[in-house]
């Protein structure tokens, strides 16, 4: 069976001669004997091309700013750098706890240098494991007398992780995971130690 011919291609209507005239414009053959083939082909008619604004005329796009750049990593994924059978002990709070500090009600301008001391030290005296209590952060009541919109809740909580992943203090850390409920749940971590050597 013969293949069947083409089907002859339907004329071009005013609006797609000029949009196909408008696509072309700028089109360059690729080789000298595509140039001579397409010079023998009629050309498709001419239309004037749509009036350009000025790029001065155009408004400009109006653009969101980037986020802004946080200098704190994200906090380092909980029970890394341990085996499972230690991560399973920590998890659970059967680690004996050598030393406690509680953060709780601070700042993190006096949070951190309290932290630091105390992990050098606790490293120091060759502790295992030690509790870092942050508090869990306080119920927030906007409507409460004396709120501050602009004091974060939990900041220790969620900066204290950060923490640990920073120099000077991540010199002194095996590992961490959330304490246990008996010793504080959301509100602690289980910081194990690394040992002078």
């Amino acid at each position: 069976m013969a293949p069947k011919p083409p089907r002859p291609t339907p004329p071009l209507s005013d609006d797609d001669a000029a949009l196909w005239a408008e696509v072309m414009r700028d089109a360059r053959a690729l080789d000298p004997a595509a140039r001579r083939r397409s010079a023998d082909q009629p050309t498709m008619p001419k239309s004037a091309p749509p009036p350009t604004e000025s790029a001065s005329s155009r408004p400009s796009p109006k653009t969101a700013p980037p986020p802004p750049v946080r200098n704190t990593p994200a906090p380092p994924t909980p029970g890394t750098g341990t085996d499972g059978r230690t991560q399973s002990r920590l998890r659970r709070g059967q680690i004996e706890i050598d030393a406690r500090i509680d953060l709780h009600g601070q700042t993190q301008q006096q949070a951190r240098p309290a932290l630091e001391s105390f992990l050098a030290n606790s490293a120091a005296r060759g502790h295992r494991c030690v509790l870092v209590i942050t508090g869990k952060g306080s119920a927030r009541d906007d409507d409460a007398p004396g709120f501050m919109p602009d004091r974060a809740r939990g900041v220790l909580r969620e900066q204290v992780p950060r923490w640990l992943a920073l120099a000077p203090l991540a010199q002194h850390v095996v590992t961490w995971q959330p304490a246990a409920r008996q010793h504080g749940g959301a509100g602690a971590l289980y910081v194990l130690v690394r040992r002078k050597k």
